[in-house]
């Protein structure tokens, strides 16, 4: 696995739910940062997930402005990859 670019970083300035984009600048010392990492896979690599849980493999055009169903984070995910280009390789 190899760790890529931070996509986007998400702070948490006190124990309210909501996140920002950014860290306010009144806020010394905030509650919790969330970091995107775009993360390479070899092929022999996999994602390993729990019995309890799922993966769910959703279309970047489906998590675009759907906040209601994905969140804030999730749903801008298709706004911060829009400045790498993605080149499909087939062997």
């Amino acid at each position: 696995m190899q760790i890529g670019e931070c996509v986007a970083i998400w702070w948490r300035p006190n124990f309210e739910t909501i996140m920002y984009p950014y860290c306010p600048p009144h806020i010394t010392k905030p509650k919790e940062c969330k970091k995107l990492f775009v993360v390479h896979l070899s092929e022999r690599e996999y994602f390993a997930v729990p019995k309890n849980l799922k993966l769910l493999a959703v279309p970047l055009f489906e998590l675009y402005d759907n906040v209601q169903r994905y969140g804030p984070v999730i749903s801008t995910i298709p706004q911060q990859l829009s400045r790498f280009q993605f080149n499909m390789i087939h062997s």
